[in-house]
């Protein structure tokens, strides 16, 4: 009997040791970026999203327009666009999504969302669009494309690129 109880709290101890270090453990999060170079410019397209969550995740996306193909200055353009395609993987999976104010959004399915924000504004440099998913139980991961879009001067426009972050 005495055995028995020093199986079942060094079993307790054990289990409360693990949950200590997946509560401590980092939450990771997922990302992807690229560069395109434009004579004279370049553009920089954003994906983010958080790599592990109970019931809700941020994300984000960006496209950036920057001065010289390796410089780091700002540029600035007619417009600067960003559309992130935001969405939940699994076997009937829904989700939630929210957005910065100026960004429109457009729900494609239950599982599927696009937030768009093309700028004409006074920062024309960049894009940024940022929120919260919030996944139904069933799924088994999320992911973020961004993709990205410029009309710099009337004769050059950057044509949509995408990076992707999520499981492939």
């Amino acid at each position: 009997m005495r055995n028995l109880s020093r199986l079942a709290s060094g079993g307790a101890a054990a289990i409360a040791a693990g949950a200590l270090l997946f509560a401590a453990a980092p939450a990771h999060a997922t990302s992807a970026s690229n560069t395109w170079g434009i004579p004279g410019h370049r553009m920089q397209v954003n994906a983010w999203h958080c790599g592990s969550y109970v019931t809700a995740c941020d994300w984000k996306a960006s496209t950036k327009l920057y001065k010289g193909n390796s410089g780091s200055t700002h540029d600035s353009a007619q417009w600067v666009q960003n559309r992130a395609i935001l969405a939940a993987h699994g076997i009937s999976v829904s989700i939630k999504i929210s957005k910065n104010p100026e960004a429109s959004l457009t729900m494609n399915s239950r599982s599927q969302g696009t937030v768009r924000w093309k700028n004409y504004g006074g920062h024309k440099w960049i894009a940024d669009t940022y929120g919260q998913m919030k996944p139904s139980r069933l799924t088994v991961y999320v992911s973020t494309k961004s993709c990205g879009s410029a009309q710099i001067t009337s004769r050059i426009k950057f044509t949509e690129k995408c990076v992707y972050a999520g499981a492939s």
